[in-house]
């Protein structure tokens, strides 16, 4: 009798789980088509970018796979994936049977209607996940460029699920792919890491309030939100995608398999009609990215959070000097003393209080400030100003007239001619990416100037072609101070170029400096002290030696207008070694906006060292594409 109640309870266990694996007879042709079907390649990530593209998953993770030859070939996959649905789980945890570890394959060949009946067993670890995320929507978030970071020098995208029911954004999850860098690595090993793949990238799920006090408070970045024209059942699909990819890593790569493309790469596999990574054979700027969901039509409300430090700006706007006084007077004193306050109206003590609570917070953080006290001292502002019944102390700050992804294109084409002492040129510039000053200003850092690997040919009288430039990084950050925020500006260039005093010869140039700037309604005034070292065999005759080090001030003004651009600047360099051989370099530079994908720039230069003098004349077209 035991016998039988045993052998009744196995066979009732086989019924509900399935019995021997047991694969339905599937056409080849079929499955050949399926395995090649866009949305099973998004589900494996087979993608293409960069300049070989292998034809083979971007994962790099063989764990991801259940077929050992996954990660190159999709039908071996598939075929994988077919068998493991169809086999019973016999391992202790359920959470590991393949159809826990995969359920947006499982959706979607569910969806394929092949006659197959899968075992769906029941998984309570996704399941659990999958309702804590409970998700509606989905939110294409873009905190903008942050220059003091290699890593986000371009911006950054991760995408929020807002939760059913829920209208605080700040509670919502945020779905975000980086690189899982050592902390220990400096800056320099980070870039040469994130250039060449040396790190996993790897996607997290965190609380949303996370990343908008990483990007929105420490980093002082403004954040753009898109609410994506996605179903629900794309929405799901894409937080079963989430799970299945979030314990597997990829190799990071800053130009191209980076955060925003490996997004989009997500997306694509939750959707049959997007194919949004097509177009980047090459590297993913994320405004571009930003601009390729646009173009696929499913952009839908925007929604602007502007950075602490441009909040702090906008207030400043409205406070006096005397209130200014006050607010330094609330943050930086060591003991609080509210007598100040009573000097002003309540609705100027409600200004004042906001502001110093916004600066206490901006130095104990984002400044990482020694000033103990600075913590308890937010909070009691926050609670004196909480006490006033002015709801509004200061006008909203209103949002850019021009969005991050509305700025202009960011490859460039230049044609130039010119004259430099009587010898006429012309010159063929490339730039891959991204902005400098004198380009259109709408939907890029005020003040910020960045690219690399751009270079420039020529052509000169009588001459062959010629390399004029190769620029390896260019990066420049000319952040205006206020009041209460005074930033560095700074300034770092790498490049192969031409040196008028040892006859145009062709040298590595390491340049770079730091200083402040203030600004004064659409000017920029900038004064810096730079350093500059330089190698080439041909400095032998010249200095005795092969290299040559100087140092000295640059002062600069820099207008920006909505059509024309100008910029002047003068900069001293001083040998360090040869005093007596001092360079000045005098620039204007003009720049007219054509229109959104033209521009025409005017160029007078004068160099001059011990005697030798040169002057430039030029004029360029620039396409932006």
């Amino acid at each position: 009798m035991r016998f039988l109640v045993f052998l009744s309870s196995v066979l009732w266990c086989f019924s509900a789980f399935g019995t021997e694996p047991k694969s339905a007879v599937v056409d080849d042709s079929l499955l050949t088509e399926l395995a090649q079907s866009s949305l099973w390649l998004d589900l494996l990530h087979y993608h293409q970018i960069g300049v070989i593209s292998p034809n083979e998953s971007q994962i790099d993770d063989s764990k991801f796979f259940l077929s050992p030859q996954g990660m190159l070939d999709p039908k071996a996959e598939l075929l994988a994936t077919l068998t493991a649905f169809q086999t019973p789980f016999l391992g202790e945890d359920v959470n590991d049977a393949s159809q826990c570890r995969y359920p947006a394959r499982l959706s979607w060949l569910k969806e394929q209607h092949l006659g197959i009946s899968f075992i769906e067993p029941n998984c309570p670890e996704f399941q659990d996940w999958y309702g804590k995320l409970n998700g509606e929507s989905i939110y294409l978030v873009f905190p903008a460029a942050y220059l003091n970071s290699p890593s986000s020098m371009y911006g950054h995208t991760l995408l929020r699920i807002k939760k059913k029911g829920n209208n605080s954004p700040l509670l919502d999850f945020a779905v975000n792919y980086a690189a899982n860098a050592d902390p220990n690595d400096n800056q320099l090993v980070f870039s040469y890491k994130g250039l060449t793949g040396g790190y996993p990238g790897v996607v997290s799920v965190t609380p949303y309030y996370e990343k908008v006090k990483e990007y929105n408070f420490l980093e002082s970045r403004d954040i753009w939100e898109y609410k994506l024209d996605l179903s629900q059942q794309e929405v799901n699909q894409f937080i079963r995608h989430v799970w299945e990819v979030r314990n597997t890593y990829m190799e990071y790569y800053f130009f191209s398999e980076n955060c925003s493309y490996q997004l989009l790469a997500m997306l694509d596999a939750s959707s049959e009609r997007l194919n949004t990574t097509k177009n980047f054979n090459y590297w993913a700027i994320p405004a571009d990215t930003v601009r390729e969901l646009k173009n696929a039509g499913i952009l839908q409300d925007v929604s602007y959070r502007p950075s602490v430090v441009a909040q702090m700006g906008h207030m400043l706007e409205e406070l006096t000097d005397e209130q200014i006084v006050e607010v330094k007077a609330l943050v930086l004193n060591e003991q609080l003393s509210l007598e100040g306050l009573l000097d002003f109206t309540e609705d100027e003590q409600a200004q004042i209080l906001e502001v110093a609570y916004q600066y206490s917070r901006y130095l104990s953080a984002r400044e990482k400030s020694t000033l103990d006290y600075l913590n308890s001292r937010s909070i009691k502002l926050l609670s004196l100003r909480s006490k006033y019944d002015t709801t509004s102390a200061f006008l909203p700050i209103p949002p850019p007239e021009v969005r991050d992804d509305e700025g202009h294109k960011t490859q460039r084409l230049g044609l130039t001619v010119g004259e430099t002492e009587g010898d006429y040129f012309t010159q063929l510039e490339y730039r891959p990416s991204y902005h400098d000053l004198l380009d259109s200003k709408g939907g890029y850092l005020e003040g910020a100037e960045l690219s690399m690997f751009s270079g420039t040919l020529g052509v000169r009288e009588e001459d062959s072609l010629r390399v004029e430039e190769i620029s390896f990084i260019n990066i420049r950050s000319l952040a205006a101070s206020n009041a209460l925020v005074i930033p560095k500006s700074w300034q770092i260039n790498a490049s192969l170029v031409r040196d008028f005093v040892i006859d145009d010869a062709l040298v590595f140039r390491l340049k770079g400096g730091a200083g402040v700037t203030e600004k004064v309604s659409n000017h920029l005034f900038s004064v810096l002290i730079n350093g500059s070292a330089s190698a080439s065999d041909k400095y032998q005759d010249t200095y005795q030696q092969k290299y040559k080090v100087q140092v000295g001030p640059q002062l600069q003004w820099l207008y920006s207008g909505d059509i024309h651009c100008l910029m002047a600047s003068y900069e001293y360099l001083d040998d360090v070694d040869h005093h007596a051989k001092s360079l000045e370099i005098g620039k204007i530079e003009w720049s007219y906006l054509v229109d959104s994908d033209w521009q025409v720039r005017a160029k007078l230069e004068q160099q001059k060292q011990d005697g030798l003098k040169q002057n430039t004349t030029q004029l360029s077209l620039l396409h932006y594409f």
